[in-house]
């Protein structure tokens, strides 16, 4: 092999390794609960009756809200809550956008919730997004 071989096939196998560790994406790591016996009624709707249902309620009046997905519906909750992120699927929509990952992010035009209050609410959604 000449030099010139030599340095074409170096070029290129640089140029591979760049475009495949470019590409390649880290979705970091998957989301562990820290309570397990997380409750809806008691720790997670009074969140969303807070922080979510001035948008996300059947008698809501916001004009941002046509399309949402209305919480007081607990199926269509449960839909958002177990539904994966197409954004990043160690998340579900309901957290992707709570944690501003995933557009729109929730609450809608605001700062994101504290990040001990979307724990609660991604703790409930890790163990099933039961409603108990």
């Amino acid at each position: 092999m000449t030099d010139k071989t030599i340095r074409h096939v170096f070029f290129l196998v640089s140029t591979l390794l760049l475009f495949v560790t470019a590409c390649s994406y880290n979705k970091g790591t998957e989301p562990v609960p820290v309570k397990k016996d997380v409750s809806y009624k008691l720790d997670v709707k009074p969140i969303l009756v807070t922080h979510c249902y001035t948008c996300h309620a059947d008698t809501a009046t916001n004009p941002d809200r046509p399309g949402s997905p209305v919480f007081t519906d607990f199926a269509q909750l449960q839909h958002e809550a177990l539904t994966p992120s197409n954004v990043n699927t160690n998340y579900t929509i309901l957290i992707a956008r709570l944690k501003h990952i995933e557009s729109p992010g929730m609450p809608y035009n605001r700062d994101p919730l504290p990040d001990s209050l979307i724990q609660v609410i991604q703790d409930w959604v890790l163990v099933g997004a039961p409603e108990n």
